[in-house]
């Protein structure tokens, strides 16, 4: 592990590739910056890729906020084909079907947006009695996930191709030789709310369809206020040097940017930054951001029935 550097606490948003586990960033995060409070903010299955953000320091204290924000990613929907997992990872379910128009899963996509409810992969991180599902999908448990509401806010076709599919003992195989069926592939652009299991989606639509869906690919795009633009890969993180990565750290409060924002008089600042109760000046309830005079954010807290409460602090006392 590096020697510690003047890192500040914020978030690094780093590309995940396909393969690597999230954890992988997280350490090379850690070796590089000499800092051990380094935490990823929502994985992603070691299939996908894309947008991680990394929350490095006090940081680590709003992660929630990170978790909660909406994300895009762009998906690979291969359809004709049902397997175990709704992903390429599984056993092909049943023989395989004729692919769908183009228009046709274009009609159908209207029906996936807005507040929808969704039966989670039985391979997913869910926890059911303690474990997580994919441990007891595994272990060849039979069981079924609760179905959860989530938010879809758009979807969009915006690519399409065709692959050749055959099965060979319940593993599907593309573009292999033999028999072999073609399977129509369309690459949706998904927005989305917390929770959201994209493998969930395919699957869905593929049902409506009547012919099954799995996804083939998976790419994140977008976290809240972070995309792939900001994003350092594995690589980069790996062979840059401590200041290096410390530039790319963002402020902490780029995730609060609609959270109303609140100034703390400077004899209430070491209340603030140490806990302690504070006199009510807002009649507006919810999440609010807090700053001192010179412009340093101090932390958030929620104001309910005159109170403020839930304080997350970033700032150290004066």
């Amino acid at each position: 592990m590096s020697s510690p550097v003047d890192v500040p606490s914020g978030f690094l948003v780093t590309a995940k590739p396909i393969g690597a586990r999230s954890t992988a960033l997280v350490q090379a995060a850690r070796c590089c910056l000499g800092r051990r409070k380094v935490g990823h903010c929502g994985t992603l299955d070691p299939l996908a890729g894309g947008v991680l953000p990394l929350a490095i320091g006090h940081a680590t204290r709003l992660s929630e906020y990170v978790l909660r924000a909406p994300k895009t990613y762009i998906a690979a929907v291969l359809f004709g084909v049902q397997t175990t997992t709704d992903d390429l990872e599984g056993a092909v379910m049943r023989p395989l079907q004729p692919s769908p128009e183009p228009a046709e899963v274009q009609d159908v996509l209207p029906r996936f947006v807005g507040t929808l409810r969704q039966r989670p992969p039985a391979a997913s991180a869910v926890r059911v009695d303690g474990r997580r599902a994919y441990a007891r999908a595994r272990a060849g448990e039979d069981f079924m996930l609760p179905e959860r509401e989530v938010e879809v806010h758009a979807i969009t076709a915006v690519a399409r191709a065709t692959v050749t599919t055959a099965v060979d003992d319940d593993r599907l195989l593309l573009d292999g030789d033999g028999p072999s069926r073609p399977a129509l592939v369309i690459g949706l652009e998904v927005h989305c709310g917390r929770g959201t299991f994209i493998r969930s989606l395919a699957r869905d639509i593929g049902d409506a369809l009547g012919c099954g869906a799995s996804l083939l690919a998976l790419v994140r795009t977008a976290v809240g206020p972070f995309s792939l633009a900001d994003a350092i890969s594995l690589a980069a993180l790996r062979r840059s040097s401590p200041a290096e990565v410390a530039e790319l750290v963002h402020a902490p409060d780029v995730v609060l940017d609609d959270v109303p924002a609140c100034l703390v008089a400077a004899d209430e600042r070491d209340d603030f930054v140490n806990g302690r109760r504070l006199g009510s000046r807002t009649e507006q309830t919810g999440l609010h951001r807090f700053y001192d005079a010179d412009g340093v954010f101090l932390g958030v807290a929620e104001h309910a029935d005159g109170e403020w409460r839930k304080l997350r602090v970033m700032a150290a006392a004066a």
